[in-house]
């Protein structure tokens, strides 16, 4: 069945296996976020026709197969067996992989040496590798203003009338554009057997509870199927069958490799073992032992079948889980230990060293894929193909750049529309077709996104905003989007906008948009003009419409341009200081500038970003007065080791030629002059500059991604001429334990200000 050989298994033994795997994801999905950084260099093997073994005519030479299990980062032990192997002379003529041991057992089979995966696999960044998406400075402007206000990562979606949403945990753009690097150089269709050593990867289809091994097609995509856990990784389809994750049927595939031919069977085995008593105290525990026990049958069986001439290597990897991929080092050093212990059983394999350098020759260099003749988009339904093709940055006529087509899938990727992208070059008619495949995420094109985030100072100001978005995408082939946004709580805003693309590149856009915002605000004085208690309490409702042009600068960020109606309503609440009520319209001409190239909304590591606003109220817009308004904020930060500085600089000021009837700019709250309650401070000019330290101090297994201790160092200036409040500077600092948790910043602080303020801070959300 186009060389795909099918064993059947039963339906019980699937959905226990199925289970098994959803639990081992759950545990280790502290492995985040979005792109490989491994160094791009081509195997050194030609995968034409594999040349046969120099021994082949040999009859007293018995053919040895590998059998290699998967088992996660407990794989990357594989690679310390195969440079002992080597070491050791031990010719291998079959491979056979599950999982993680399809991917190592592959690009050992393709030729690429044990040398060359350590220097790879050591060299890649497992946690943007298995990232549920790629890293945020690749992400369109839209898609990181997302992450500035929605602290909840789930992305839900409607189709066809349904609520539906993602098939899996962790995006697999990153995962296959690694694949895809380590296997460069190999066609894209190919008989395994043709691989400079012959090659099977067991899958296991979702449908039917089949085994299904490969012994043809993409090695990229086989692998990538071999290795999809269930919920943890989207389901591949392959020859109009969905696959999953092999070990779920024939996680140590000895019946595969014997069935290739293999008189003898080297069999690697680095499942996760069964849990001790002391860790079978809780449920937790106990579940896992149950699946692990289910895990095992598939494997005891594999075990159970071999022959006595057969070597069983099981490497102590007892410190090393499945998700534990920085321990890379440590794992191949326990593979090549096991190897050294079942050396005696090994050394009547082993060829003389002119007979396996022989062996090892029959490797050979890969070819230049050439110049690039044609580009399609395969695999889009609502998604515009000519603006797909529009964005990338690979040309017709130029050589086959496997670099920088990664670089375009992951911009692509970055727009939030695609649950899976991939790509094949292809040869029709001597002419080389780079195939874009594109999976539009099957919950979309109506997307809705949650945000949340609560506060107290332990002096009786708190805050509560829930915030929900719907945003519809690809409204026509170009590009637009609609987007809505409704927030509750302490503060109401509702907003909706219309974006529009001119150019299908999008460097151009249109955006229409209506929003209106009401709020409560807290007045607070003493004799100084300031205190810690409120003596007022104003309600502002602020409405605005706009019609802006602009320009984007791709995942850089944009400029935009245009009108603004906007009018502003004031009035008290609570309390009397002696400000009026006010109406007024401040329309005119406004301009924006963002740009954002932070790698985390909440605990930034590196980059920077820079937001600046000009509004010109005009009276020929039908303001009541002209005026000027600014406001700048710029962000930096960079990482030494775990030690993070995170420098930032704000600025607001007013500046009207008749009095504003209220200060327009606030201080005071957490990192905003710590000590102070929250916009304790308010006035027509303001400027905060903060210094903030702080260092990774462990990680949030399956709920998140590290936790932060860290303090800051904080300055600000304050002037209301127009109210006659008096000019200050003041300062302030912080301590903090912070923890990026999976429904956002987590921040537990205290503060002290000048003038012997302090405040404890308890904060779900950003500040």
């Amino acid at each position: 069945m186009n060389g795909i050989e099918l064993k059947p298994a039963s339906k019980q033994s699937f959905e226990q296996k199925a289970i098994k795997f959803l639990a081992v994801f759950a545990v280790s999905c502290s492995v985040s976020s979005a792109w490989a950084q491994a160094p791009v260099v081509s195997p050194r093997a030609a995968v034409a026709v594999s040349a046969p073994s120099p021994d082949a005519a040999k009859p007293t030479r018995p053919k040895i197969g590998l059998a290699l299990s998967g088992g996660g980062a407990r794989g990357m032990a594989h690679v310390g067996v195969l440079k002992e192997l080597e070491a050791a002379r031990i010719p291998i003529d079959f491979v056979a992989g599950t999982s993680m041991g399809s991917i190592i057992g592959g690009l050992y089979a393709s030729g690429m040496t044990p040398a060359e995966l350590e220097k790879r696999i050591l060299a890649m960044n497992w946690d943007v590798v298995l990232a549920d998406r790629p890293p945020r400075e690749e992400l369109s402007l839209r898609r990181k203003a997302d992450d500035l206000k929605l602290s909840l990562p789930i992305e839900f979606g409607m189709r066809d009338g349904e609520l539906r949403g993602p098939r899996a945990a962790v995006g697999s753009t990153g995962l296959e554009s690694m694949l895809k690097r380590l296997t460069d150089g190999v066609p894209n269709s190919i008989a395994f057997d043709q691989l400079p050593i012959p090659f099977r990867a067991v899958a296991t289809d979702l449908v039917t509870g089949e085994a299904v091994v490969f012994d043809r097609g993409e090695l990229s995509a086989v692998m990538r199927a071999s290795m999809s856990v269930p919920a943890a990784f989207a389901p591949v389809e392959i020859d109009g069958r969905l696959l999953v994750d092999g070990g779920l049927v024939n996680n140590l595939p000895v019946d595969v490799v014997r069935a290739m031919g293999a008189d003898i069977v080297i069999a690697v085995n680095i499942g996760t073992p069964l849990l001790p008593r002391e860790q079978l105290g809780s449920i937790l525990g106990i579940g896992m032992q149950m699946l692990n026990i289910l895990t095992e049958q598939n494997v005891r069986t594999s075990i159970a079948s071999l022959k006595p001439n057969d070597v069983l290597i099981v490497p102590d990897l007892s410190a090393v889980t499945s998700a534990d991929f920085k321990l890379g080092p440590d794992a191949m050093k326990r593979g090549a230990e096991a190897v050294r212990g079942v050396l005696p059983l090994l050394s009547a394999y082993a060829l003389s060293p002119t007979a396996f350098a022989a062996h090892l020759a029959a490797e050979r260099e890969s070819t230049p894929l050439g110049k690039l003749d044609e580009i399609r988009v395969e695999g889009a339904t609502y998604a515009g193909v000519n603006t797909i093709r529009a964005q990338l940055s690979v040309l017709t006529g130029a050589a086959v750049d496997r670099r920088q087509i990664e670089r375009d899938l992951a911009w692509l990727s970055g727009r939030g529309d695609f649950e899976r992208l991939d790509y094949r070059i292809v040869t029709e008619r001597d002419r080389n077709v780079l195939l874009v495949q594109v999976q539009e995420k099957p919950w979309g094109p109506n997307y809705f996104r949650f945000g949340l985030n609560l506060g107290t100072d332990f002096r009786g100001q708190g805050e509560f905003n829930f915030v929900a978005t719907h945003t519809r995408r690809w409204l026509n082939a170009i590009g637009a989007e609609w987007r809505n946004e409704l927030q509750i709580g302490r503060s109401q805003r509702f907003s909706t906008e219309l974006y529009q693309p001119l150019l299908p590149t999008e460097s151009l856009f249109l955006s229409v948009g209506a929003e209106q915002q009401r709020r409560v605000a807290d007045i607070s004085q003493t004799s100084d003009g300031f205190a810690d208690y409120a003596v007022a309490q104003y309600r502002g409702v602020n409405s605005r419409l706009s019609a802006d042009f602009g320009v984007a600068f791709g995942r850089y960020g944009e400029f935009r341009i245009g009108p603004l109606y906007e009018r502003v309503s004031l009035s008290p609440r609570i309390g009397q200081l002696g400000l009026p009520a006010l109406r007024a319209n401040e329309s005119g001409m406004h301009a924006s500038l963002v740009i954002d190239q932070r790698d985390s909304a909440s605990f930034a590591r590196s980059g920077y970003r820079i937001e600046a606003n000009v509004h010109r109220a005009l009276t020929t817009f039908g303001a009541g007065n002209n005026f000027s308004r600014f406001q700048w904020s710029s962000e930096y930060a960079k990482t030494f080791g775990e030690n993070t500085v995170d420098v930032a600089l704000k600025f607001g000021g007013l500046y009207s030629k008749a009095p504003s009837a209220y200060p327009y700019f606030e201080l005071g709250g957490f990192l905003q002059l710590s000590g102070l309650r929250g916009a304790e401070l308010r006035a027509d000019q303001v400027a905060l500059a903060r210094l903030i330290g702080f260092r990774r101090i462990g990680n949030l297994p399956a709920f998140g991604r590290g936790i932060y201790v860290g303090g800051s160092l904080e300055a600000g200036a304050i002037e209301s001429p127009n109210v006659a409040l008096p000019a200050r500077t003041l300062f302030g600092s912080s301590l903090f334990l912070g923890l990026d948790t999976s429904i956002g910043p987590f921040y537990i602080g205290y503060g002290h200000a000048t003038g012997a303020r302090r405040s404890a801070y308890l904060l779900l959300g950003r500040p």
